[in-house]
């Protein structure tokens, strides 16, 4: 039984929002400091990255170029070479990418629910 891909879509949107609240009020320091929001952020950039990559390929092609293959990136970096996460790049990517990746999900999102 395959799942509908815009449940991914939600899975996307609801990742990035729940990232986006975790650093909403950190500095990259209290960021870093807090293993849990830390760790917590990682999961959520599996959570995208592993939605992002079962979605049809038409609709990866209404994201745009710059977001590219890179949600699906991180989350085999995160996978496989944890050891050599650079907390300055997770950071980064956590307010500055993952926010603009929501806003395309959720147009993405009201361009194709019909329900």
């Amino acid at each position: 039984m395959s799942r509908d891909w815009l449940l991914y879509l939600d899975d996307i949107i609801a990742s990035a929002e729940k990232i986006t609240e975790f650093v909403k009020t950190r500095t990259l320091e209290t960021f870093t400091a807090d293993h849990m929001c830390f760790d917590a952020v990682l999961f959520n950039l599996q959570v995208i990255g592993e939605a992002y990559k079962k979605l049809p390929a038409e609709i990866v092609k209404e994201f745009p170029a710059k977001v590219g293959g890179g949600p699906a990136r991180l989350r085999d970096l995160i996978a496989h070479r944890y050891f050599s996460l650079d907390p300055d790049i997770v950071w980064e990517v956590a307010n500055s990418h993952v926010p603009q990746l929501l806003v395309h999900a959720r147009l993405v999102l009201a361009k194709h629910d019909k329900g």
